[in-house]
């Protein structure tokens, strides 16, 4: 048998044989290669796989125009009157488009089918580059009578029979034709998830032009423009030119006394103007997540590496005899080096498998982990660029284990190793490479560290912070208003208790009660945990300042249902909202907002005037309560100061929140009936509890929460694998060295002190080296990538106190398992 091939078979029999060695290779190497694989897989995906539906991707740029109501929370200017009126004015730069998505449901033939429904421009498709399969462009002349289906929804719900066009589908109670077949688009930004099953609303720009603007609204209605152009690299609006153009369309667009104060309004009111790439825009903070893991797992990799190494040298410092005959013999270095290498080629090829496997098992676990919030997910999986890149970093690490091995083999010194009893450590094997290795490793694991426990600090106060109430078994229902007449009928009257949208609200209030037991409507809007946001402002009279600030909608139960201190004064009563006296509840913010100078029982009885028309008359305080968040899983809560009260505006969606006994639950089917038969204008029912909606806001925290705990696990584990696995090795070779000291009369306490003493100047280094590059560096990687927290000396120290037990506790164990065996034994072992 060759040497070669006896020494692969050696290393094979070596996986079984020295599990010391094989063990934490395999694990350390697999485990750490699954990170980076299943990073590299879902890089390769997001960053640079073509987008489905979007063939103009080169020749494209978005562009962001929002109002900041506060430091938290912006709010896109965009609808499809303006993205005409601005698509005119920078109609030189190229072509502008718009696309807003939203979930939809859909029926044909009576069966209802889940879909992503798109409102878009009319240029939509030229602007994207997607593909026409079937039927009429989206350019015909009267659009808003027909629909676009994807080629997804064409095969699910129609078979794919080319017939489908001039069929109908069902929308809200309207019926609508299928007008053409567009292929599937799912390179879009948005906040839920894209499905395949797609339906199309264009909207016609020459028509949209000729309507009018409520310029006031600015209700995030498209997300942002883009701009098709020559080359995709315009020079787009600057913030001055924008603002300018806004001015000029607000006074082109409102009449009389209301120029002015809308004016005052967009002057006072912060505004940011950003342009991107078409695909960092619709990967948004994911592709900064992304560099962040980038930068993780190489650092991950790093220290597995030194790890490995450290253990590779330890293990090979005991073999220099062996390698001394087989150089005496005429092997070559580069020959033994070659040895070295295929007898660790089995347990890497394992390691690599480990790690594919460890991928897999992450990438089909992402749909769980990150729910929606990860675009194009469908597409992730365990590609070309994922196994090419494990095979090139398995060779790279086998070549370089094989040589840095053998570094300690000196010719010069054959000799000396031939003629030694064996017994001990050889004079030739110098320990300054695996103390710097480890140095180097406990660096790394403290920058690591550093970052991962910032992070997680963090994301667990954004899933857990406090937001001032309970849900308790609280449900949010919603329905849509089909007609858009009616909507604006319900919001057309003289005084809101008298009036049909009133009316509305307490019959739909009072179906819910009577359909489903022992349910309380607490409010007929949305409870004080929601997706949606109504923001408005006022100027304060007394002090010239304009006020943003929140509306939420109360009930005569609405602060005791969750719990909610009220401060000072009390909630409006029943009888005052059936009278509909202008009666409002403010919040702590609001009450230090206007009132600064008062107590907050001082502040009962004051009035605020909320609108500019002088008849309309201010309302009455009567009560003060503690600040809520109607949004979590924010890092920074949205801090704006809250008015509630009871009059609501119905819209084209209604929400209600209804409060139900513990184990009680609402479903569907206790509505859907009834409501079609009293209410057939109301459709598109959901229900949802709160308790999911706060799990759904707080999904990308605590998708953020259990990858940094991941790598932290995974950084300890190295360390302390590194450590273990070094003491280890080093103890055995040592083992007739401590075998004598004890047959002499050390105790095995003092040998323990002996062995920890040498550990801990490479503690004191690695931590100190690894402190000091932590607080410097971090400072100035924070001031680059705004996902980073500020820097916390609490956690710092909580860190290295950690880390400093997990080392001490990595070298007592198994030194004292060496210590603890039988001195006469290892003497004639050795």
């Amino acid at each position: 048998m060759s040497l070669f091939k006896k020494s692969l078979v050696q290393g094979i029999t070596r996986i079984f044989l020295l599990p010391r060695l094989s063990v934490p290779l395999i694990l350390t190497l697999g485990l750490t290669l699954g990170a980076v694989l299943s990073v590299i897989s879902i890089s390769s995906t997001l960053l640079y796989q073509p987008l489905q539906g979007v063939k103009n991707e080169a020749s494209l740029q978005t562009f962001d125009y929002r109002f900041k109501m506060s430091d938290t929370l912006s709010v896109s200017y965009w609808n499809m009157n303006r993205l005409v009126d601005f698509s005119e004015h920078f109609s030189d730069l190229g072509e502008w488009a718009g696309i807003a998505p939203s979930e939809q449901d859909v029926v044909v033939n009576n069966t209802t089918f889940a879909t992503t429904r798109y409102d878009a421009s009319s240029n939509i498709l030229s602007v994207l580059g997607s593909q026409l399969i079937l039927g009429d462009n989206v350019t015909v002349e009267s659009p808003e009578k027909y629909v676009w289906i994807s080629q997804s929804f064409w095969q699910s719900a129609f078979a794919g029979v080319k017939s489908v066009i001039g069929k109908q589908v069902t929308i809200t109670n309207k019926n609508y034709i299928v007008a053409g077949v567009i292929e599937d688009v799912m390179a879009i930004k948005s906040n839920q998830a894209i499905l395949p099953q797609q339906v199309w609303f264009i909207a016609s720009l020459a028509k949209v032009k000729s309507q009018t603007d409520n310029v006031g609204n600015i209700s995030n209605e498209i997300d942002n423009l883009l701009l098709k152009s020559a080359n995709g690299q315009a020079q787009l609006p600057s913030q001055a030119e924008v603002d300018a153009w806004l001015e000029d369309y607000v006074t082109r667009n409102v009449d009389g006394e209301q120029v002015q104060m809308f004016l005052d309004f967009i002057t006072n009111t912060k505004k940011e103007a950003k342009s991107s790439s078409y695909r960092s825009n619709m990967l948004g903070e994911t592709e900064s997540l992304l560099t962040a893991l980038f930068a993780a797992v190489i650092g991950l990799l790093l220290m597995a590496t030194l790890n490995l190494l450290n253990l590779f040298i330890a293990h090979y410092q005991g073999r220099t005899k062996e390698f001394a005959i087989q150089i005496s013999l005429g092997a070559s270095l580069t020959k033994v080096r070659l040895l070295v290498l295929l007898e660790n080629l089995p347990s890497f090829i394992l390691a690599a498998l480990t790690g594919l496997l460890v991928t897999g098992w992450a990438i089909r676990s992402l749909p769980l982990i990150a729910g929606d919030s990860l675009p194009m997910m469908d597409d992730i999986g365990i590609n070309s660029t994922t196994i090419l890149a494990s095979i090139t970093i398995i060779l790279a690490l086998s070549v370089l284990f094989s040589s840095l091995a053998l570094v300690d083999i000196d010719k010069q010194a054959l000799g000396n190793n031939l003629n030694s009893s064996g017994k001990g450590i050889q004079a030739q094997s110098n320990q300054w490479l695996s103390r710097v290795l480890m140095v180097l490793q406990l660096s790394i694991a403290s920058v690591l560290l550093t970052a991962s426990v910032m992070i997680a600090m963090q994301s667990y106060q954004a899933v857990y912070q406090d937001t001032g109430y309970d849900i308790g078994n609280s449900y949010e229902i919603g329905m849509t208003v089909s007609d858009e007449e009616y909507v604006t009928q319900l919001n057309t009257f003289d005084s809101y208790g008298k009036s049909e949208a009133k009316q509305l609200l307490d019959g739909l209030s009072n179906l819910i009660e009577q359909q489903v037991p022992d349910s309380q409507v607490i409010v007929p809007n949305y409870g004080p945990l929601s997706d949606s946001l109504r923001v408005n402002a006022f100027l304060d009279e007394e002090s010239g300042v304009r006020v943003i600030h929140q509306i939420k909608t109360l009930g005569p139960n609405y602060f005791s249902a969750f719990n909610i201190p009220m401060l000072a004064g009390a909630n409006v009563s029943q009888a005052q909202i059936d009278n509909d006296e202008d009666r409002i509840v403010i919040d702590e913010n609001m009450a230090k907002t206007l009132f600064s100078t008062l107590s907050y029982q001082e502040v009962i009885g004051k009035t605020i005037q909320m609108s500019a028309d002088d008849s309309t008359p201010p309302s009455i305080v009567t009560g003060v309560v503690a600040n809520t968040l109607s949004q979590t899983g924010i890092a920074e809560p949205l801090g704006l100061p809250s008015v509630y009260s009871h009059r609501v505006g119905p819209g084209t969606t209604m929400q209600f929140t209804v409060m139900l006994p513990t184990g009680k639950t609402i479903t569907p089917v206790m509505l859907e009936s009834e409501l079609k038969r009293q209410f057939p204008r109301l459709t598109n029912l959901t229900i949802e509890s709160l308790a999911d909606i706060k799990q759904r806001q707080t999904l990308n925290q605590r998708l953020s929460l259990w990858i940094v705990l991941a790598m932290t696990g995974l950084t300890l584990f190295l360390a302390a694998i590194g450590v273990a696995g070094l003491t280890q090795m080093t103890t055995n070779h040592r083992k007739y060295e401590l075998a004598v000291r004890m047959a002499t009369g050390a105790k095995q306490a003092r040998l323990v002190n002996f062995i920890l003493k040498d550990a801990l100047s490479m503690l004191v280094i690695g931590l100190g080296l690894g402190f000091i590059v932590s607080v410097f560096g971090y400072q100035q990687v924070s001031q680059n990538l705004e996902m980073l927290p500020d820097f916390n000396w609490l956690a710092m120290a909580l860190l290295d106190a950690a880390l400093t037990i997990i080392v001490i506790l990595s070298v007592i164990m198994p030194a004292w398992r060496v210590i603890s065996s039988d001195p006469m034994q290892a003497l004639r072992a050795e």
